[in-house]
């Protein structure tokens, strides 16, 4: 989707919003490493997972929320990711290089085939259904994780 086309016709200084909303993440991630370290990797895959889907959710309304959301949910995405991270290291101390590894690459793919599915949903399906579909996956997650 290219944001300075219509229907949008978004200013280079719109668009670069959405990119400064992807610092929302950077920023989530030492509170997260806190919280994680205070109250458990799950509790903060968990609440990471939901503030991710709320905006995902919110997202889809209305496009004039959509940079908040985005900051919001890249925030909530990397908290989740902190603690996921965490608890691959803690598996087995004496090797974190390699389950470090192994995540990553698991998690670089995942994010390379949800990049492709959200290019081609935004094209075919339009906005409210690709980040519906993105509440989808979130929720779907979620559950996973709450009920391992």
């Amino acid at each position: 989707m290219v944001l300075s086309q219509p229907p949008f016709s978004y200013s280079a200084e719109r668009i670069g919003l959405y990119a400064l909303a992807g610092l929302a993440g950077v920023l989530a991630t030492r509170a997260a490493g806190t919280w994680t370290d205070r109250t458990g990797a799950r509790r903060v895959v968990l609440a990471g997972l939901a503030v991710a889907g709320v905006a995902a959710v919110v997202s889809g309304w209305t496009l004039t929320s959509t940079v908040v959301c985005l900051a919001v949910f890249d925030a909530g995405l990397f908290a989740a990711q902190v603690a996921n991270q965490s608890t691959v290291l803690a598996i087995d101390p004496a090797a974190p290089a390699r389950f470090n590894s192994a995540y990553m690459l698991v998690y670089f793919v995942g994010g390379t085939l949800g990049t492709a599915y959200g290019a081609v949903a935004a094209e075919h399906l339009g906005w409210p259904a690709t980040a519906m579909s993105a509440a989808v996956a979130i929720t779907a997650a979620y559950w996973h994780r709450l009920r391992s």
